[in-house]
């Protein structure tokens, strides 16, 4: 029959509402990264071809007309020479069959000489479709995309891998009964086979190592309050009453921090004694 335990320390609220951020920071950043990847990279490629048919390549081809009229109907057959799929990928649904837009033709004052980074063809053509006059100052490649899927896919498998420790850390408790510690996982650690326990972690982080042995091979397992019971007073403070009752029932080494009041005797200590035999070789002198 085993032993009724006589502290138990459940999953803390901080372990959980921290679990719940960081799940859901890794499910943002897949999300964010799939839509650069599936449609914003694209969007932003599409900005850029027609940023590149105003301000560059419908300026250099004005140049060469004499007239308005010539230019005209010019505007009015030419279609648009956009870059290949491979360098900058457009949206799926995008039409590569696409005449120069009719603005173009009706600013041909504007685009002819123009030696602005924007000129105001573009200004009036990106008023009317809700896109911002700056762009990127150059496309994004098939690579890039590929790059936002890979980050996508690695920050979803950290969000499942998360979720994964976050739900198990929630089936799983600290625990200690009259004779032994039980872990986190299960693990029984008898009082009688705890060798050492360091406690240099405990007062900052709430972290202590218990080393004990096992047929003769000594293992490690942790004591860890700020996952499992923490230490609210209005709660009883269930994490430092099971490390209190860890250290009743402890007879082996404990590792701590010496105090100041000590570090000062010893140096007092220190001191004393090299006073002495300084006395001692200038008597002896």
């Amino acid at each position: 029959m085993s032993e009724i335990s006589v502290i138990v320390c459940k999953p803390t609220q901080w372990i959980k509402v921290r679990a719940v951020l960081i799940i859901a920071m890794f499910a943002v950043f897949g999300y964010l990264f799939y839509k650069d990847g599936h449609i914003g990279y694209r969007e932003k490629n599409e900005q850029y071809a027609y940023y590149n048919l105003f301000n560059e390549v419908a300026v250099k081809k004005a140049n060469t007309f004499e007239s308005e009229e010539k230019w005209k109907e010019f505007v009015a057959t030419k279609k648009i020479d956009f870059p290949n799929e491979e360098n900058c990928p457009l949206p799926k649904d995008f039409e590569r069959d696409q005449l120069w837009p009719e603005i173009l033709a009706s600013h041909y004052e504007a685009i002819k000489g123009s030696n602005k980074k924007i000129n105001q063809a573009w200004i009036d053509y990106t008023g009317a479709r809700g896109w911002g006059v700056e762009v990127a100052d150059h496309p994004e490649d098939q690579g890039s995309l590929n790059t936002q899927f890979y980050m996508a896919t690695c920050s979803a498998a950290l969000a499942l891998v998360m979720a994964f420790i976050f739900l198990r850390t929630l089936t799983r408790t600290m625990e200690v009964t009259e004779s032994a510690y039980i872990a986190p996982g299960r693990k029984v650690v008898p009082f009688i086979s705890m060798r050492r326990i360091d406690t240099r972690k405990w007062y900052s982080k709430g972290v202590a190592t218990i080393e004990y042995e096992v047929n003769g091979v000594t293992k490690k397992v942790k004591v860890d309050g700020m996952v499992y019971g923490q230490f609210k007073k209005k709660d009883g403070e269930p994490a430092e009453k099971l490390y209190a009752f860890i250290m009743e029932h402890f007879k082996g080494e404990v590792i701590e921090f010496e105090s100041d009041d000590e570090n000062e005797n010893l140096e007092e200590s220190n001191s004393d004694d090299h006073e002495g035999e300084n006395s001692e070789l200038a008597q002896n002198s």
